[in-house]
């Protein structure tokens, strides 16, 4: 009787403590996911690190410092602050030759604010959208914006371009070319 206490005291503590539960491959893209806005790389690569700190304590690894983990937002945020929105990816273009030529200008978002900017060495923008996508300005694109209020107060239209993969962001009265990362 002794030993069947004691074998059933195991099991239940086996299957009713949490930090026992081994994470799971989901789990951790699932953290990684909300670190994709991040617009500096290095700073999403250390939330990324950070993002795996689950599976690595399962494995006995050393700890992701801090500076890390903290970059990871809660499930349901997402880099910024917004609510984790899933959209259906951007359709593709179609209308024939002469839509491909003049552009098809159809708004994808229309006065809709930015969540987060950012600014890369080279000082090209990533910005992310209420809507949770992630844009990306072109390479080709020699317009450098000049922004310094918060992401908020800047209003957004973006309307197909007349590449495949180009769009237009109109912000404050300038166009940008850019590209839809996420």
């Amino acid at each position: 009787m002794k030993c069947k206490l004691v074998i059933l005291s195991a099991l239940w503590l086996a299957v009713a403590s949490p930090s026992l539960a081994e994470p799971t491959r989901d789990a951790v893209m699932d953290a990684a996911q909300r670190c994709e806005g991040i617009p500096d790389n290095r700073v999403w690569l250390d939330c990324y690190y950070g993002a795996a700190q689950q599976m690595r304590a399962a494995l006995g690894l050393a700890p992701a410092p801090e500076s890390q983990t903290r970059l990871v937002p809660a499930p349901g945020i997402s880099y910024g602050g917004a609510t984790q929105v899933r959209r259906a990816p951007v359709q593709e273009k179609s209308g024939g030759f002469f839509r491909e030529l003049i552009g098809n200008t159809r708004a994808l978002a229309d006065n809709m604010p930015m969540t987060a900017y950012g600014f890369g060495r080279d000082g090209r923008f990533t910005v992310t959208m209420a809507d949770g996508h992630v844009w990306q300005q072109a390479e080709s694109d020699i317009h450098m914006a000049k922004w310094n209020k918060s992401a908020a107060s800047y209003k957004v239209d973006i309307t197909n371009g007349t590449s495949t993969d180009l769009y237009n962001m109109r912000v404050k009265g300038e166009t940008y070319k850019v590209t839809r990362i996420k």
